[in-house]
């Protein structure tokens, strides 16, 4: 006996899960159920909504998850009120959960001037009460209590309403045991022609947060189960030699932010490729689910420092979404009240939920509007940085799949800032980037609203003074001197030349000369160069140097390299980031005043990939910028597209 359900969700997700669900209810029950998978992501033609209209009109039962956006609302509402099928919607647009007809029970926009009856104040307690990070728990537990009482009232109506809360259960515990008994409930009981012919089991709970490895036969629920796992297989549990976190074998650890649906789903190819990318860098790479849009319990419980494991010294946020309250529900203010207390540098690693991963690497924009506002906008306000897309469905599979470019380059970045963090001060080589725009007209050490030589020995000074390996110049005179003149004509260049790159060394170095000769002619090109190396402009400064950028590339129109979707960076651009991030090995970069072109060179508008130029140009080299505070738009490019931290100086009283 053939049934026809229809899925529609934002990302599929589930999608993997869902078959093999129906897989095991055939095998199980006799009961053949054809699925209809829509993913809203991948919904861009009038097409996709007349085939998901002919389905929809077809089906026995309608389910769905996390439909927002206006160009996907609109269409589904259109479809969905139309349909005879009992119609379920969760956890989306509320239009679209006012779709939600079972039986006798029909969801509509509320009336505040009706008198609530028993189910109305039953709803009314599923409303947030409070902004405490309980209130999800809250919420759950009363579905839990309700989803029991109500499974055993007879009356049509309530048992439509206990079918949409139950649903919430078995879709938040969403192994495809769980997926199938929700199919068996919806059959059972909107189904005629099975009214009450199937036994429904209970949703399999599993717990609220834990820890996860792909290695691992189950999430582990607390620590001590998890460090004896890692003790088994001969693995350090205590932390980095001589470092801030003990005295263990590990380079360090990084807290790893998930989901528990994604780790039930089985649909943890990304996730588990990040992990085992960390773990090649000699880090250990902590992860921990939440079942619910507030991440703190799992931080408190995982990564904090009273935990009995050393507290992480990176954090890791692999949904995209804001670390308190998700994207409909954000409260920046409480996540930096937590993100303070744990004090660590916190990334951004974005799935892809509206694009294909074959449509964003061929989109020049990159992401599509509304990701970059849920999954890199948003969490910014919580102050996270360095955004990466490391994984997404493809056009040929269901489940989603790493992007190994990017998360190979994102692994080498975390492994330098954990190394930073555990390095001591005096051990550290830090490279400071001035700016000279534009080009040739002696602007070399110029910045928006910053008296740059004088903030610069001042920062210098002070870094001498906290521990790190400085030799400081007379005053801010004598270290202009040295940085625009010393040698710079002898080399005819714009300043001191520091160091040489042979061309040969940059061509081992550097990968993706070839493109660059293609639009630059061969290396070493004309710019910085005597013809056999590369000129490194700047000047040492103990364990500290401070280069100076290289120009653009076009010296009548310095603009008209970033306006160009052909162009690439010149020879001598590259020589200099290569030299910084693999020669001079600096353990981080500044970038020094507003601003400079790296954020600015070819490549998507947000989204980067591992092919962007401004990805191969920073290596991996942890990069902190000091912006000026009056101008966020081109800060949050050097955020978005440069993988920079942003330290903010004030704009002048005059």
């Amino acid at each position: 006996m053939d049934l026809h359900f229809v899925y529609i969700t934002m990302d599929g997700l589930h999608n993997a899960a869902l078959r093999e669900a129906a897989d095991m209810l055939y095998k199980e029950q006799g009961i053949r159920v054809r699925l209809s998978l829509y993913v809203t992501a991948a919904m861009r033609e009038a097409a996709d909504w007349e085939r998901f209209e002919r389905d929809a009109q077809t089906a026995d039962f309608i389910f769905g998850c996390m439909v927002f956006g206006e160009e996907h609302v609109r269409p589904a509402v259109r479809i969905l009120q139309a349909v005879d099928a009992p119609v379920l919607m969760i956890t989306s647009n509320p239009a679209v959960i006012y779709c939600t007809k079972l039986g006798r029970f029909v969801l509509k926009q509320p009336d505040n001037d009706e008198e609530p009856g028993l189910i109305k104040k039953w709803m009314q307690k599923m409303r947030p009460k409070k902004n405490g990070k309980a209130e999800g728990h809250r919420q759950t537990a009363f579905l839990k209590n309700l989803t029991k009482l109500m499974k055993y009232v007879p009356s049509k109506l309530v048992r439509g309403l206990h079918t949409f809360i139950a649903s919430h259960d078995y879709w938040l515990h969403s192994t495809p045991e769980n997926l199938k008994r929700m199919m068996c409930l919806f059959i059972d009981r909107h189904v005629e022609r099975f009214n009450g012919r199937l036994s429904v089991g209970d949703p399999i709970p599993y717990p609220d947060s834990a820890l996860y490895h792909p290695d691992a036969a189950e999430p582990f629920p607390d620590l001590e189960s998890y460090r004896r796992w890692r003790q088994a297989k001969g693995l350090p549990v205590s932390g980095h030699t001589g470092g801030p976190n003990g005295n263990g074998a590990w380079k360090g650890s990084i807290g790893l932010l998930t989901m528990r649906a994604i780790l039930l789903t089985g649909n943890t190819a990304h996730i588990d490729t990040m992990i085992r990318s960390i773990e090649a860098q000699g880090i250990e790479a902590r992860a921990a689910y939440s079942s619910m849009m507030d991440f703190r319990p799992a931080i408190d419980g995982y990564f904090g420092k009273g935990t009995d494991l050393p507290a992480v010294d990176l954090l890791l946020n692999t949904i995209g979404f804001p670390l308190v309250g998700g994207p409909a529900g954000a409260r920046p203010e409480e996540a930096i009240v937590k993100l303070k207390d744990l004090d660590v540098a916190y990334f951004d690693m974005v799935p892809l939920s509206f694009q294909r991963i074959e449509d964003w690497r061929k989109d020049e924009m990159g992401l599509m509007p509304m990701q970059a506002a849920m999954n890199i906008a948003l969490p910014e306000l919580d102050g996270i940085a360095e955004p990466v897309i490391f994984g997404g469905p493809t056009m040929t599979q269901e489940k989603v799949v790493a992007n190994t470019a990017e998360l190979d380059n994102a692994a080498r970045r975390i492994a330098k800032r954990v190394s930073l963090r555990h390095k001591q001060n005096r051990d550290k080589k830090i490279a400071i980037v001035l700016f000279n725009f534009p080009p040739n007209l002696g602007n070399v050490g110029t910045a928006a609203f910053l008296d740059v030589f004088n903030s610069l020995y001042r920062l210098l000074v002070e870094m001498r003074d906290a521990g790190y390996q400085v030799e400081i110049p007379a005053d801010a005179d004598e270290l202009r001197t040295r940085l625009i003149e010393g040698n710079a004509m002898r080399y005819g260049t714009d300043g001191n030349v520091a160091d040489q790159l042979s061309v040969e060394e940059y061509r081992e170095r550097f990968q993706w000369y070839e493109e660059i000769e293609e639009l630059w002619g061969y290396a070493p090109g004309e710019l910085l160069t005597d013809g056999r190396n590369f000129h490194i402009l700047g000047a040492h400064f103990g364990n500290l140097f401070v280069g100076i950028q290289p120009s653009f590339g076009y010296e009548r129109d310095p603009m008209r390299l970033l306006m160009g979707k052909d162009a690439s960076p010149h020879h001598g651009f590259a020589a200099f980031y290569t030299w910084l991030d693999q020669v001079y090995a600096a353990d981080a970069v500044i970038h020094f005043g507003t601003h400079g072109a790296l954020e600015f060179m070819p490549g998507k508008q947000v989204g980067v990939s591992a092919d962007c130029w401004p990805t191969r140009l920073i290596g991996s080299l942890p990069n902190f910028y000091y912006y000026c505070v009056n101008n966020p738009s081109e800060g949050s490019i050097a955020k978005r597209r440069g993988a920079a931290t942003l330290i903010s100086y004030m704009v002048p009283p005059l």
